[in-house]
């Protein structure tokens, strides 16, 4: 038994040589033969550029589906509006992008519309394409599975749009720290001693003269001498680490408040009573 289309909305996808590209944002169905015949992909920095690759050749294995084309190709895809169907000069613009002449699809998946499971690969290869038939319907026939998707006849599925919030952090700025030299002058008094040569007399006394019994010129040229010393400042300057200084963040919450304008489809009904479940 085949996959189920949904199961795509769930896929991670990769290009062909298995680089991760992003989520799988939708899924086109072709009416006719109830195969998906595209996917829109996320791909680019936090998932914000999407691309419609077409399903040939890929390969959907658990939850990973490999498309059969590269990164680059699929990036430089060109520009589509989801939110209309796809016209046959669109469609064709795509599949000379991708120069498809190679590829085909090997998975046959469930359309949940009307089970129809047994759809042959070669089919979905084919859908709005192949011929001249399939080309002319693929304008009114080729849709989003999430807003036309119903399980049973007279159901209509009513979808709405919701906020998806996230957050992203950014780099807003850089602190540095940066030492420089600045000079001072500084003064500072140091307290010195030296010595000095004071002259003292003292008269002798009389016990000490009755006691002298030398005469002039026994001394001869005698001398005395002192030795006289003083302090000297010497400045040196040496390097001593302070303080240290460190950088730290902290982080502030604050709340921002955003404003959108959400869409969501009502049902009116002409001639019947609605009974709510």
């Amino acid at each position: 038994m085949g996959k189920n289309i949904k199961d795509l909305f769930n896929a991670t996808a990769y290009d062909k040589a298995g680089e991760k590209l992003g989520s799988v944002k939708e899924v086109f169905v072709d009416e006719q033969s109830g195969q998906p015949t595209f996917v829109e992909v996320n791909h680019g920095l936090f998932g914000m550029s999407s691309s419609l690759v077409p399903l040939r050749g890929h390969d959907f294995t658990g939850d990973e589906l490999k498309l059969a084309f590269s990164k680059d190709r699929i990036e430089n895809a060109p520009d589509f509006d989801s939110d209309k169907p796809l016209t046959p000069e669109a469609q064709a613009d795509i599949f000379k992008h991708y120069d498809l002449e190679n590829a085909q699809d090997v998975t046959t998946y469930r359309d949940e519309r009307d089970e129809r499971a047994g759809v042959a690969g070669a089919g979905v290869a084919g859908a709005g394409v192949a011929g001249a038939g399939a080309g002319a319907h693929a304008k009114d026939e080729t849709a989003a599975t999430s807003s036309n998707l119903s399980n049973n006849e007279g159901e209509v599925i009513r979808s709405e749009e919701r906020l998806d919030v996230n957050k992203e952090r950014v780099a807003t700025g850089e602190a540095r720290l940066r030492k420089y030299v600045v000079t001072d002058t500084e003064t500072v008094e140091v307290p010195v001693e030296r010595e000095e040569v004071r002259v003292e007399r003292t008269p002798i006394s009389e016990a000490d003269a009755a006691n002298y019994t030398g005469t002039i010129g026994d001394n001869g040229a005698e001398e005395a001498s002192v030795t006289l010393h003083e302090e000297r400042v010497n400045v040196e300057k040496k390097t001593v680490p302070v303080e240290k200084v460190n950088l730290s963040k902290e982080t502030i919450k604050d709340t921002e408040t955003h404003t959108e304008d959400l869409r969501k489809e009502q049902i009116d009904t002409d001639g019947i009573t609605e009974t709510r479940k």
